[in-house]
């Protein structure tokens, strides 16, 4: 019989390499999970079976792990400028686990908050909306847009309304979320500790030089709830290797001899290819970016930034996908259409090249979903005991696996 010291020191013993520096409490969080084969089929080599092991996708444990350790420690993007048109205009969103809403207040500012009201927690946005104030539905604690606590009936006794100076309070206002914004983008860090925001953005940026974003316009979003993993949703965009399959429209636009796998470099994954030609919803019908060369106007690149920010830049957009983890097996993705200035964003000429952009991602992405679901299904099964993954294409895919496990057991 061995005992639990010594199947300690076996797992040790036996455990891959991890390459990066690894907190003792988190790593072994990890190793109660999926022990030390699951780490080991994380760290194996892209030519055997590899990857995280299934419970990654499906355990709650895992899930709650990937929280704290992941979605409360780096920038996620939470929606568009644009999503808030007005004064009083807010966005209910959860991340981390954790409820959260944007508000625009009357100084045009867009400030996150915690979406709890300070005095029992309970939520108090639960869908889009416009107000002047933000009232509490259980005891009608009262909010300025700004967060400030302007009244609380009742709470010294009956008929008795405490009203609040425009003073902070940090003892009764909402608990602020730090939230920084490029181009109209919109993000939150819950931890309050993640790098400046545009030191995040600009290895991305960098892979983009001969793109101007300084006019870029949000034109709307679309969305979708995946009965899914997060990962899976990421690992299917990044490879593309199921084009050729999955998606007819997007071959034949770029035909797989014009692919690649892509890369990645620190915490940026980037791909791209040259198309033969431009077509709908990808550079035919809105304006460009200017000054394109030929091959950056037939060029279409995604990239990501880790952990869930991805773009895709063709020459007549800027459009953002993001992936929301909702449970092991649920993701709720948004979508956010971004065009290259007001009047692609606007003439009444470009009206159809707009419809035509939109419906093609929604019908690109409904492509992918039941794919998705039945990737979910299959990480149930204990004959799968790890992806056999193409070196041609899914390399990067590969490599997420490690990201998420050095994201989640790093310091």
């Amino acid at each position: 019989m061995v005992s639990g010291a010594q199947e300690t020191e076996h797992i040790a013993a036996d455990k891959r390499p991890l390459g990066f520096d690894a907190e003792p409490d988190a790593l072994a969080a990890v190793e109660a999970i999926i022990r030390a084969s699951g780490i080991n089929q994380t760290l194996a080599p892209i030519d055997c079976p590899s990857g995280l092991p299934n419970q990654a996708y499906t355990d709650p444990a895992w899930f709650a792990l990937e929280q704290s350790r992941i979605f409360a420690r780096q920038w996620i993007f939470v929606g568009s400028d644009g999503e808030l048109p007005e004064v009083g205009s807010i966005k209910p969103i959860e991340i981390a686990g954790q409820p959260i809403m944007l508000v625009r207040g009357e100084d045009q500012t867009v400030r996150a908050f915690h979406n709890v009201c300070r005095h029992r927690g309970t939520q108090l946005i639960t869908e889009p909306c416009a107000l002047r104030s933000v009232t509490c539905p259980y005891h009608a604690w009262n909010y300025r847009l700004d967060g400030r606590l302007r009244s609380r009936p009742h709470f010294r006794g009956p008929n008795q309304v405490e009203r609040f100076s425009e003073e902070v309070n940090p003892e009764l206002d909402l608990l602020p979320v730090r939230l920084s914004s490029w181009q109209g983008c919109l993000f939150v860090d819950l931890s309050g500790q993640a790098p400046d925001l545009s030191h995040w953005l600009a290895p991305m940026l960098a892979r983009f030089g001969a793109y101007d974003f300084a006019n870029i316009q949000w034109i709307g979003k679309d969305s979708f709830t995946i009965r899914a993993n997060w990962k899976l949703v990421l690992e299917n965009y990044m490879e593309p290797y199921h084009v050729f399959a999955a998606h007819p429209r997007l071959l034949a636009h770029a035909p797989m001899d014009v692919r690649w796998s892509g890369q990645w470099q620190d915490h940026v994954f980037y791909n791209d290819y040259v198309a033969p030609t431009l077509t709908e919803g990808r550079g035919a019908a809105l304006p460009h970016y200017p000054n394109l060369s030929d091959e950056d106007t037939r060029r279409g690149a995604w990239t990501t930034c880790f952990p869930t920010f991805c773009v895709e830049v063709f020459a007549d957009q800027f459009t953002v996908l993001v992936t929301y983890p909702i449970a092991p097996d649920e993701t709720y993705e948004e979508l956010h259409f971004f065009v290259v200035n007001e009047d692609a964003a606007h003439a009444p000429e470009h009206e159809e090249g707009r419809k035509g952009l939109l419906e093609m991602w929604h019908d690109l992405n409904l492509e992918d979903v039941a794919i998705l679901e039945r990737l979910q299904k299959g990480r149930k099964s204990a004959a799968f005991p790890g992806s056999l993954m193409s070196p041609a294409w899914e390399t990067p895919s590969h490599q997420l696996s490690q990201k998420v496990l050095q994201a989640i057991v790093e310091p």
